[in-house]
């Protein structure tokens, strides 16, 4: 009798051992596919990453031209103003021809 007392807990003892076997490895499979969606994660994130990336650089390339652009125009500007202001100072086209107007005016 002792020994089937003796058998019948080696017996539940086996039982609970392959219970939790079980157990462990559906939990191993379910952190296996869980890893498997978080690599693929991963390389989606990667990917949009290195797409993001590139966006950036495009955009200030494309930033740099405009403030080129703006800086040319207003080296421009500085320019005509600069030549306005030497016409003004010379009288310019308009000033040579009303020149002599005042002064037969005062005539």
């Amino acid at each position: 009798m002792e020994n089937n007392a003796e058998l019948a807990k080696l017996e539940q003892f086996v039982d609970k051992l392959l219970t939790k076997y079980h157990e462990l490895k559906e939990e191993f499979h379910a952190l296996q596919a869980t890893l498997q969606e978080r690599d693929a994660e991963c390389v989606d994130l990667k990917d949009r990453l290195s797409e993001l990336s590139n966006e950036k650089a495009i955009v200030g390339e494309r930033v740099s031209g405009l403030i080129g652009r703006i800086e040319q125009w207003e080296a421009e500007q500085e320019g005509l103003e600069t030549e306005n202001i030497d016409n003004q100072d010379q009288g310019g086209v308009q000033g040579s021809l009303f020149e002599g107007e005042g002064d037969s005016e005062s005539l």
